[in-house]
């Protein structure tokens, strides 16, 4: 196993050590507080008034193709759980430790199991396993076929992010920085990187993004690492933000978004350090726009990346240089799920429950249609042109995106 420490900070008295340590625990709770308000912020917020929807003819078809109910959802968590695909299978878990597979085409339930667990990040599917973290400090894989367990293994602390799957490897971050890299066999552990992060940040990491043989993570501290998959060996590191701002919020710069990672550049998107993008091979930044700070995943196309910032307002950028090809406005503050790209279109959902369509070229909204009830949080699910959404309460939802208006459902 090789280990790699990166000391960044080091206390020198132990009195003084322990006034820090809780100085930093007391400010740690007053800053989330105020950043899970900043996130989940009511309607009844004068400083974060979601936009009114404006009267919409759909332009492209949505069906709903069946829904059903397995779990009771992530309810007002901001846990990163994700339904997952694999062989005609949808794969969904829940906080309370519920796993459960359904038949992709119908909904109908194939198994279900409850492991019981705080599960806190997931789900990854790969080499014949489904992976997640637990906020226990476990990485559990369970068999695809039935759900049962492979193998369990503990790390450092709390995994918060989604566990990646890529040539045998099971890649996982966990709150306190660290990333381990197991074998997705066994959990056997490969290699490990550690290193400290800020006191004051985002609870909740970005997930590590696997391309080519790399390993790529963004911290808290604004900085973007690419490490070998193979081994770990840190390959480069940049500082994609510096924080700036007299109190502790506006200075937040952690990359909690997943990097984007392209052929030439890797994107990053920070809480309040706008967007960046790198050159793959040196960790040189070609570009930066500021104004797009985000906190999500990105999607793009061959010429675009697409972002949904800090306001919900949703940013076309080329890729190449960074010009902004388009902003849409409409969504503002209706506390978006991540942008999802469906062929011409790109998909998100809405805190009243709406599933909205965007065309990629102009960014003008072609669709709309009401899902659910209660708000969607989690990260829509595509297949061809197949759209799967689960709501708070645990609804999950599949829908067929088609240019036939005429079979379409309403706005």
């Amino acid at each position: 196993m090789i280990r790699i420490t990166w000391l960044l900070l080091a206390c020198m008295g132990l009195t003084a050590c322990s006034g820090l340590v809780e100085s930093t625990k007391s400010a740690s709770r007053s800053l989330e507080a105020s950043i899970i308000n900043t996130m989940s912020a009511s309607g009844d917020d004068e400083n974060f008034v979601p936009k009114p929807l404006e009267e919409l003819t759909n332009t492209v078809s949505l069906q709903v193709r069946w829904q059903t109910k397995v779990t009771e959802g992530l309810g007002n968590s901001l846990l990163k759980l994700e339904m997952a695909l694999s062989e005609g299978r949808l794969f969904v878990a829940s906080q309370d430790g519920l796993v459960v597979a359904l038949e992709q085409s119908s909904g109908e339930k194939l198994w279900l199991v409850d492991t019981k667990l705080p599960i806190a990040g997931g789900i990854e599917v790969g080499s014949d396993n489904l992976f997640f973290g637990t906020s226990d400090a476990e990485v559990v894989a369970l068999k695809l076929a039935d759900g049962e367990t492979s193998w369990t293994t503990m790390v450092s602390s709390e995994v918060l992010s989604m566990p990646r799957y890529d040539d045998g490897f099971v890649v996982v971050r966990s709150i306190d920085g660290a990333i381990n890299a197991l074998e997705a066999t066994d959990g056997k552990e490969i290699w490990s990187y550690i290193r400290d992060v800020p006191a004051l940040s985002l609870r909740g990491t970005s997930s590590p993004v696997l391309k080519s043989g790399g390993v790529i993570s963004g911290y808290a501290n604004g900085k973007l690492v690419v490490l070998r998959l193979r081994d770990g060996l840190q390959i480069w590191e940049t500082s994609v933000a510096v924080p700036r701002g007299r109190d502790a919020l506006s200075r937040m710069v952690d990359v909690d978004a997943d990097p984007l990672a392209g052929e030439r550049f890797i994107y990053a998107a920070t809480y309040s350090g706008g967007v960046a993008a790198l050159d793959v091979k040196s960790g040189q930044i070609a570009w930066r726009r500021s104004e797009m700070s985000s906190f999500k995943k990105m999607a793009e196309d061959w010429v675009s990346i697409f972002v949904v910032d800090v306001n919900n307002v949703i940013w076309s950028a080329d890729k190449t240089d960074g010009s902004i090809n388009w902003q849409q406005d409409k969504l503002e503050n209706r506390r978006l799920t991540p942008l999802v790209k469906l062929g011409e279109y790109l998909v998100t959902a809405d805190f009243e429950g709406y599933l909205h369509v965007l065309s990629t070229s102009d960014g003008h909204l072609v669709g709309r249609y009401k899902v659910s009830d209660v708000a969607i949080t989690n990260t829509p699910v595509v297949d061809g042109d197949l759209i799967y959404i689960q709501d708070v309460n645990g609804e999950i939802t599949s829908l067929q995106l088609t240019d036939d208006v005429s079979t379409g459902g309403e706005g």
